[in-house]
């Protein structure tokens, strides 16, 4: 039987996940609960229901929706509705039916010959600037044995590969399994201080910091620790020093700060979810600047 993967997107046309014009694939399923997710929709490994009241018109619809949801999680609310993301099965039935898409199921199974054929098509630009697939999440890691197939018929086919991951992984089967098809590692490195992670992404950061130093000393290709600057949490003096001085131990001389996308908090509304962080601001260059110079700075 073919092996199937949880897909939650794909990215065409993306600059940010490694060199040259990419293609991103989003698996679902993530071990972090980061306050900050920036991929709600990718936390649960099963399917998730996004609703959009903003384009919802169900005065004018007829709410079909509201009929055919077997448990009652819909409900009329004015000229919108009310979704109740804790009744609902995931059944699909309600975006089955809905005419404006303000209701959508997000997550679909695909093969491995399936996602290569959404793909395929991009190859001309791979072949052009030197662009290849990029495997992110959620923590696509999750869905490893899947990886090692799909990254297997990347490489026949001559396309590079990339995978983004937050480094909660068996590191045993990552070597064995994903390592000798890869080309790139993107490592997100968050927190230092093991209560902090806790605290903020639910778990510890033992295995991560573990699994990072086992991968630095033993791969032969690009392994690009990405420190995600979340304000008040991972943008503090403390942690940055600290994650400098992690990184220069283990012998790695760079790192990538990805300032504050505030974006994500619409996310969490659409798949009912409480946001535990609340900051709707973007950095400022000054603010980003500080962060780098925190970074460089260990006195």
């Amino acid at each position: 039987m073919d092996r199937k993967a949880f897909i939650f997107d794909i990215k065409r046309n993306a600059s940010e996940d490694g060199p040259g014009i990419r293609t991103t694939v989003f698996f679902k399923g993530c071990p972090l609960s980061c306050v900050w997710c920036h991929n709600p929709e990718g936390l649960s490994p099963g399917p998730s229901l996004s609703f959009r009241a903003e384009v919802c018109k169900a005065s004018a619809c007829g709410m079909r929706c509201v009929t055919v949801c077997p448990v009652g999680a819909l409900a009329p609310a004015g000229d919108s509705l009310h979704a109740d993301h804790a009744l609902c099965t995931h059944c699909g039935r309600c975006a089955a039916v809905c005419t404006d898409k303000a209701l959508e199921l997000i997550g679909q199974w695909l093969t491995v010959d399936e996602l290569y054929y959404r793909i395929s098509i991009d190859k001309p630009f791979f072949r052009s600037t030197g662009g290849g697939v990029t495997a992110s999440g959620g923590e696509c890691t999750m869905q490893m044995e899947f990886l090692h197939d799909f990254f297997k018929k990347l490489k026949r086919e001559g396309i590079p590969t990339a995978v983004e991951t937050n480094g909660v992984f068996n590191f045993e089967r990552f070597q064995r399994m994903l390592l000798p098809w890869l080309d790139l590692v993107y490592f997100d490195l968050k927190l230092v201080d093991d209560d902090a992670s806790r605290r903020h992404t639910g778990v510890s950061n033992r295995p991560i910091l573990d699994n990072l130093t086992r991968l630095a000393d033993l791969a032969t290709i690009p392994v690009i620790v990405r420190i995600p600057l979340i304000p008040g949490i991972t943008d503090t003096d403390d942690n940055l020093k600290g994650i400098s001085r992690f990184l220069r131990g283990q012998g790695i001389k760079s790192a990538e700060l990805m300032p504050y996308n505030p974006l994500w908090q619409d996310k969490m509304e659409r798949f009912g979810m409480d946001a535990k962080y609340r900051n709707r601001h973007f950095m400022s260059q000054a603010e980003i600047q500080q962060a780098i110079n925190r970074f460089h700075s260990l006195s």
